[in-house]
């Protein structure tokens, strides 16, 4: 009987260990994942220029780790699809044609790979 409950504490003693590895083991490997994380994006500045062809000029500040930024632009009736679209690998981009008389809001989201960061704050301005 005595074997038997030797036996016993030593497994036990054997599974608790094993289960305190996987313990450290998946403990450090959420650690990890922190590192893959971006930075929101900072707010656009918007300038804008021309009478006929009217032009919006978006600058920000760049994002640490930052390989690219999504511009979205909302309002704006009868908007053109603007050239700020997909990935914008540079920290300036002009938006261009613009209709008159209209207000648009931008904002700016940097990516990396499949992460992106949250969303900047809106910018807006009318034409």
């Amino acid at each position: 009987m005595a074997r038997r409950l030797a036996l016993a504490l030593a497994v036990s003693a054997l599974v608790a260990g094993a289960a305190a590895a996987a313990w450290v083991v998946s403990r450090s490997g959420n650690a990890a994942a922190k590192a893959g994380t971006l930075a929101a994006g900072s707010k656009p500045t918007a300038a804008k220029s021309g009478a006929v062809v009217i032009t919006v000029t978006l600058n920000w500040t760049a994002t640490t780790g930052a390989t690219g930024y999504i511009i979205h632009r909302m309002g704006g009736v009868g908007s053109l699809g603007g050239t700020c679209t997909g990935t914008v690998a540079a920290t300036t981009c002009q938006d261009t044609p613009l209709v008159t008389l209209q207000t648009y809001t931008y904002t700016v989201t940097p990516v990396r790979g499949t992460w992106a960061g949250a969303e900047s704050a809106g910018t807006s301005i009318t034409t």
